[in-house]
């Protein structure tokens, strides 16, 4: 479990409230979702005018007041200074597998002001009606959600709603056939059933004229429907497709086509093509072109239709074999290969671009490191080095026709920092403990620290290949007003309060400090999450992508954006079982290429990191340090934090040391390996360099109540 080491918190200093301003033309519209917007125009916001700073199509959260990258306030202020309260009575109903109402009680809006809302589902803005109400689509069946409102105007926005915990029901499955459709004149009795907008329902008693899109629930609920499912009225599966033929085929790429479907009555028909059995493309369109094939080399495509009702079987195959290369030179070797730059893990090479010959297409191929990398620019960032290392790094030139001899060049690393000494601040520690980022200048505790933590970014992986970062509580992170604040000379950017602010603010009065956005967690939710998107290639990649684009890049939010406000990413997957050993180090290894792919760009280094296990698995802990690839591991790593946090905890019978350096012979553990000393020389033994291994303590403790 993570820990209390530090609890600090945020912001950048509070920036003024926009006061609302009259309407300055009654022709100016209103802002609206959907709509698109040129650089200039004018909209009306909650009787504010304002004025767009860059071109956007609107969407819920892109609103002139929580977006002030897209907008900025050109009309004067109103006469609306207070803050609307806190919205009452938040209630669901009509819940589906795939759906909810929300309503609540109407806010008394303060003098001068206009008030709209905001839904959250968990922490995440997904509508702001101007009523009371909100109709929530798009929910998955059997699925527990949590929902807030908050009352907004000119003036600013109330504290959350009291949260309504709604839990869809089961789904039958999707694509099943649909019921007759309901008539609001048509008299229903237990047992009967009808369908509405995909749903089908069965009744509980007699009921006429009452929507079972609105007057649904489980049983027992009182309510006249209960919904069993989502249903299609599509219930042909789609023939198969005929006609399928190749044109236009070069050395790389070829464009298929075949005769559209007859499309079943209720059916809506998508395609799949299958390169060789696997599934390549889903268009919509009778077409698609293929690339990325290699020369002179025979493929064999198939297509199959699929509709709500199934999937037909697949054409007639397609052989298709693309033509030669035009490239048939090698390229010369690279010269002028330089290095710069040397850190204790990284190294800057550089050297003149190769001439392609006629027809071909250069990349480059450099050894020497940790592992081989590969570069289509004439320069790569080497990191994952040892310090104090002398390297030799050799560059090759590589077309179809073949490859270079190489170019080598010695570089030797510096010395290590030995020092690291980091903490962990706690996002929710605003709440519970009232520790914010600013007081970690107050107390001194800034100065002390080499790098800051930040617990947690969420992780979702619905499949492996959607696996994505999320913001785990964006109020805290980046939303909340009226944190203390950080002195120093950040004055804020980007639309950035809460956590983020104060972090931004942190560094620029302390520019050696290291932040390092902590990904995961010890929960149930974000271990299923990693072992899901490290499962695949795909899953790896989207993942270190989106991480490293919301925290490394800065692309916090629609509108708001905070380059440089993380220096790195740890990986807290607590822990990978031995299913996973070979995924994790995948997963770490493809975090440090995107990593390293982005220093070559921004010329900044970033650090990798990860939780690793204190000690072995055991039958109920199946993640421990014997189920790593330690070396694979450490290798993609700028350094390591052991969580050494609870060797002994509130889940024993008598009191003992939490985090023991050495063991003791009155230790009621003795002689189990559950020491500081034991940890270590496990990891040291297996190879691990010592500057790399950094060891975790708590600065907690736990207790006892009761008999």
């Amino acid at each position: 479990m993570k820990r209390i080491v530090l609890s600090a918190f945020l912001l950048c200093s509070l920036i003024a409230l926009m006061l609302p301003g009259a309407a300055s033309a009654q022709s100016i519209p209103n802002w609206a979702v959907g709509v698109s917007y040129s650089v200039g125009s004018l909209v009306m916001y909650q009787g504010v005018e304002y004025k767009a700073l860059q071109a956007n199509v609107s969407e819920v959260g892109w609103d002139p007041i929580d977006a002030p990258a897209l907008w900025q306030q050109v009309g004067s202020g109103s006469s609306c200074t207070t803050i609307p309260s806190t919205p009452t009575g938040l209630t669901a109903s009509g819940t589906t597998s795939s759906g909810t109402n929300l309503s609540w009680s109407a806010v008394t809006f303060p003098t001068g002001c206009s008030v709209s809302y905001k839904v959250l589902q968990g922490a995440t803005s997904i509508a702001t009606p101007t009523a009371t109400s909100d109709a929530v689509t798009g929910l998955s069946p059997s699925t527990a959600y949590s929902f807030t409102v908050e009352a907004t105007d000119a003036a600013g926005t109330s504290a959350a709603s009291s949260a309504v915990s709604v839990t869809t029901l089961a789904s039958s499955g999707t694509g099943g056939t649909c019921g007759t459709a309901w008539s609001a004149t048509a008299v229903y009795t237990s047992g009967m059933t009808a369908s509405l907008a995909g749903e089908n329902y069965v009744a509980n008693y007699w009921t006429q004229n009452q929507s079972p899109a609105t007057n649904s629930g489980g049983a027992g609920s009182g309510q006249p429907w209960t919904a069993t499912g989502a249903c299609s009225t599509c219930s042909t599966v789609p023939s198969v497709p005929t006609g399928l033929a190749a044109s236009g085929t070069t050395s790389s790429s070829t464009n298929l086509s075949w005769t559209a479907d007859t499309t079943p009555t209720g059916c809506t028909v998508s395609y799949k093509v299958l390169q060789g059995g696997s599934s390549i493309a889903t268009p919509t369109a009778p077409s698609d072109a293929v690339s990325g094939l290699s020369p002179s080399t025979t493929y064999s495509f198939t297509v199959e239709a699929t509709d709500a009702a199934g999937t037909s079987a697949a054409s007639s195959a397609l052989s298709v074999k693309t033509s030669p290369s035009s490239c048939t030179t090698k390229p010369s070797a690279p010269t002028g290969l330089t290095a710069s730059g040397a850190t204790s893990s990284t190294a800057n090479l550089s050297w003149t671009a190769v001439s392609a010959p006629s027809g071909c297409t250069i990349s480059y191929s450099i050894s020497g490191g940790p592992s081989t990398l590969t570069s289509t620019t004439a320069s790569d960032v080497e990191s994952g080095l040892a310090p104090s290392t002398t390297y030799t790094f050799t560059v090759v030139a590589t077309d179809y026709a073949g490859t270079s001899p190489g170019t080598s060049v010695n570089v030797t690393t510096t010395a290590p920092s030995t020092l690291i000494v980091g903490g962990w601040f706690e996002e929710w520690s605003i709440y519970y403990a009232g520790y914010n980022i600013a007081n970690m200048q107050t107390n001194g505790v800034a100065s002390k620290l080499t790098h800051l933590f930040y617990a947690f970014s969420g992780l979702t992986a619905p499949t492996s290949a959607t696996a994505a970062c999320v913001i785990a509580d964006s109020y805290a992170d980046y939303q909340k007003l009226g944190v203390p604040q950080v002195t120093g000379p950040y004055s804020g950017a980007g639309g950035v309060y809460g956590n983020f602010g104060a972090i931004q603010q942190l560094k620029a009065a302390y520019p050696n400090l290291k932040t390092i956005i902590s990904i995961g967690g010890a929960n149930a939710a974000a271990v299923s999450a990693f072992t899901t998107a490290a499962s695949t290639a795909a899953g790896r990649t989207a993942l270190a992508s989106s991480c490293i684009n919301i925290f490394i890049q800065g692309n916090i939010a629609s509108g708001i954006t905070a380059p440089g406000l993380f220096d790195g990413i740890n990986i807290d997957w607590e822990f990978p079982t031995p299913t996973d050993t070979t995924n994790f180090t995948a997963l770490l290894t493809e975090f440090r290429r995107q990593l390293t792919a982005l220093t070559a760009t921004t010329g900044k280094t970033y650090q990798l990191t990860f939780d690793a296990p204190a000690g072995p698995s055991d039958a109920n802990n199946p993640g421990g340090f014997d189920t790593i690839d330690i070396p694979g591991t450490f290798a993609q790593s700028d350094f390591v934090t052991i969580d050494g946090y609870n060797y002994a905890g509130d889940w024993e019978l008598a009191t003992n040391d939490a985090s023991p350096i050495y063991d003791d012979a009155a230790d009621p553990l003795n002689g189990t390996g559950n020491t500081i000393d034991a940890t270590v020389n496990y990891y040291l033994a297996k190879g691990v360099p010592a500057y790399k291994y950094t060891m975790g303590f708590p600065a907690y403790g736990a207790g006892w109540t009761g008999d």
